[in-house]
């Protein structure tokens, strides 16, 4: 049973954010181009792994968590792409998206990707995440008073990478291998250390417990562009509201959906909140009134009385 799905994440959301208001010639916006390239594999590989999960029938009762999120006391992050709870185990699943040829240096915990093109990479070791993970969980088992084995793999979802014989002693598959090697822990461990209803209460209880943390700006709001932007002049220039529309500057296309993406980014890029004074800064309005009857429109949430009233922007907006 699928307890809780993936979504994008809030790191993937910033920086496409990012890609529209950052201006094309600043310093940094070839290296966010590559850090959302990057963060988009790396998602559309945790996508391709989920769906292996879809395909398999499974005769035992179990429940899927992706992208678990568990802070711990010290403000520590506990970050598992997907968690897999049964009666007889739980798996821990680390999820790699990374083309070509991988190397595996244990005595160092040395994590190297060498490309076609000869130039060497390195990544953080996936097996210490795992095995940093497992501890993490030990620990919360035991003060819920259960005692189920815990067992990690790391999950390869490009096809294109080629392991070394320095992996043949570690936890790493390629996607394909997902359902055998998950029958292969069940006939390794035969035993049921949770009833049905244990294993819902302790499931439930790491869903509650899921803390989904806002990846930090890397960059003043002030070199980001402002206002509604014109999504067919590829977010390069500002749209207008004039005469109850919202009208591109360069191609005098109308677009009065343009406003709920920009409000979906001013979230990002400043705060849950927003002010009337705010709202007209950042789209360029001159009325106080006709922003207030924008805002009005929308129906969201309202805080405070007159002036200091501020409007809450939802989570959902764009869905």
């Amino acid at each position: 049973m699928l307890l809780k799905k993936r979504e994008v994440s809030s790191k993937q959301r910033v920086l496409e954010m990012i890609e529209r208001r950052l201006p094309k010639s600043h310093a940094k916006y070839d290296y966010f181009q590559e850090m959302l390239r990057r963060t988009r594999a790396g998602y559309a590989g945790e996508q391709r792994v989920d769906k292996e999960w879809q395909e398999i029938y499974w005769q035992h009762a179990h429940y899927l968590l992706h992208d678990v999120q568990l802070k711990i006391e010290g403000g520590s992050i506990h970050q598992m792409d997907t968690l897999f709870m049964s009666q007889n185990f739980t798996l821990i699943v680390e999820i790699k998206n990374i083309a070509g040829r991988v190397d595996y240096m244990e005595d160092n915990h040395q994590f190297i990707r060498v490309t076609s093109d000869g130039r060497v990479d390195g990544f953080r070791n996936p097996f210490d995440q795992v095995k940093r993970h497992a501890r993490f969980l030990h620990r919360l088992f035991q003060m819920s008073g259960h005692h189920l084995p815990i067992e990690t793999i790391v999950v390869s979802a490009n096809p294109s990478m080629i392991m070394s014989p320095t992996f043949l002693s570690q936890p790493i598959i390629h996607v394909s291998g997902l359902a055998e090697r998950v029958e292969q822990l069940f006939q390794q461990h035969q035993q049921v250390y949770l009833s049905e209803n244990d294993l819902r209460e302790l499931s439930t209880h790491i869903l509650k417990m899921h803390t989904p943390t806002q990846w930090a700006l890397d960059i003043k709001v002030d070199e980001l562009k402002k206002g509604a932007l014109c999504s067919k002049c590829h977010f390069d220039h500002v749209l207008r509201y004039t005469h109850g529309k919202w009208r591109c500057s360069n191609c005098q296309s109308i677009d009065n959906q343009s406003m709920l993406l920009a409000l979906h980014d001013f979230r990002l890029m400043v705060g849950n909140n927003i002010k009337n004074a705010q709202f007209r800064d950042f789209f360029d309005i001159d009325s106080e009134k006709a922003a207030y009857h924008l805002l009005k429109k929308l129906k969201f949430e309202a805080i405070g009385e007159n002036k200091n009233r501020e409007y809450v922007i939802p989570t959902n907006l764009l869905e």
